[in-house]
């Protein structure tokens, strides 16, 4: 009886060892239980024999009888004492087995009259059980050819003779039909075993998913308007310093509390986006553009191109999200370049820019030239680095592509979603 939990497993997780380890102890309970059930065929095979005639002695037929009972009762009695007994070694039980079978035989032929098939089905019942269907099925057809011929060559009609055989194809199959009961019964426990294991992981997948979506949505929404936050404050501290409280730190301090009041607006959406509630979309994106431009004197313009289409409520927000974001950046690292946001409708896709112009006419240089003159460039408020790779992410989730780069007189954020 060797199967998937006779063999050494790599490594499982607790709920597919624990498994295993009660396939195990089930199979040791059922060979346990086999051992009263084969005392109770040693003693009907020993009675019957020596009620049987000629009788066991030790002379002449007798003594062949007596051999022959010998060699079916000693492997059972053996098999009894026993502690692991079948399942430690397949070509001991496959030996016991033949054994069984042949001295099986022999009594047959020596008392025809007697219970002749009743070594001959304990050798193939124990073949079924414990060995491999091929080899099992290989013992059936030589103890089963033995037990005919022996029959046969002792005087047993065709009938008798046909009759012992069916009785033990009979219970051949029936040991066959329960150890495939019982492995069936393994293989569901261990598959209902992994089944929860690949629930679990999924639910942790989800979680995990999960996360991910709310910090971008916190990182996306909260950018903009801490951003602006610090810009603000970073200006009202400048004019305190020297000295200006007057209405141009009263403007300030305004701004700073109309971030504060849009941030926890904007936080409320989101989270009410989490709760299935309406989406932010691309219906947003000029009054998105103008909050910048207010909040964060950004010089952002839109410009929207080819025929509108309405994309599903994750592709529209994952485009805002995405502009959001490469607002901000601008906002942070290009401050007094001109930020130019194209949206394009075309036939198979929706695409959406987001580039930076810095000129020296501008009084910010590009970013090559300030890389070749030494000068590093000194934003205010600095990111976290994770917004492109939120965007990135975002727009992967909805089949499409986000790239972000360099440009002549800039950088530029593509972001590209098919229609």
């Amino acid at each position: 009886m060797t199967d998937f939990a006779d063999h050494e497993q790599p490594a499982v997780s607790q709920r597919v060892a624990v498994a295993l380890a009660g396939v195990r102890d089930r199979r040791e309970r059922w060979s346990r239980r086999l051992r009263p059930v084969l005392g109770v065929v040693i003693a009907t095979i020993l009675v019957a024999t020596l009620r049987g005639k000629p009788a066991p002695g030790w002379t002449g037929p007798h003594l062949g009888v007596t051999i022959a009972l010998a060699g079916c009762l000693l492997p059972m009695l053996w098999a009894i004492a026993h502690r692991s007994w079948p399942l430690d070694s397949m070509l001991r039980t496959a030996t016991m087995s033949l054994v069984i079978g042949a001295f099986g035989v022999a009594l047959a032929a020596l008392q025809p009259a007697g219970i002749s098939a009743l070594p001959a089905s304990v050798s193939i019942m124990v073949g079924f059980f414990f060995l491999p269907p091929r080899r099992a099925a290989l013992i059936a057809a030589v103890v089963g050819a033995g037990l005919v011929a022996a029959m046969l060559a002792s005087g047993s009609t065709v009938l008798n003779a046909v009759t012992d055989l069916l009785f033990c194809g009979v219970l051949g199959v029936m040991a066959l039909c329960m150890i495939q009961a019982g492995r069936n019964s393994d293989r569901a426990e261990l598959l209902l075993a992994q089944l929860e294991d690949a629930r679990a992981a999924e639910a942790e997948a989800a979680a995990l998913a999960e996360r991910t979506r709310i910090a971008q949505d916190l990182h996306d929404v909260l950018a903009q308007s801490l951003s602006g936050l610090a810009i603000q404050t970073e200006a009202a501290r400048r004019l305190a310093r020297r000295g200006q409280s007057g209405e141009d730190l009263t403007d300030l301090l305004d701004r700073c509390a109309k971030l504060a009041k849009e941030g926890l607006t904007d936080a409320r959406r989101a989270v009410g986006a989490l709760r299935g509630d309406a989406v932010a979309t691309l219906d947003r994106l000029p009054e998105l553009i103008e909050r910048y431009r207010g909040d964060l004197e950004l010089d952002a313009t839109l410009t929207v191109s080819g025929t509108r289409r309405d994309l599903p409520g994750e592709a529209g927000l994952a485009l805002y999200r995405g502009a959001q974001e490469a607002l901000t950046n601008a906002a942070r690292y290009a401050r007094g370049s001109q930020t130019l946001v194209t949206l394009r409708y075309e036939q198979d896709a929706t695409v959406l820019t987001v580039e930076d112009r810095r000129t020296k006419e501008d009084g910010v240089e590009p970013a090559g030239s300030q890389a070749a003159s030494g000068i590093e460039p000194a934003p205010i408020v600095y990111g976290s680095g994770l917004g492109l790779v939120g965007m990135r992410e975002r727009l992967a989730e909805v089949g499409g592509t986000a790239t972000a780069g360099p440009t002549r007189e800039g950088w530029i954020v593509r972001m590209e979603i098919p229609a």
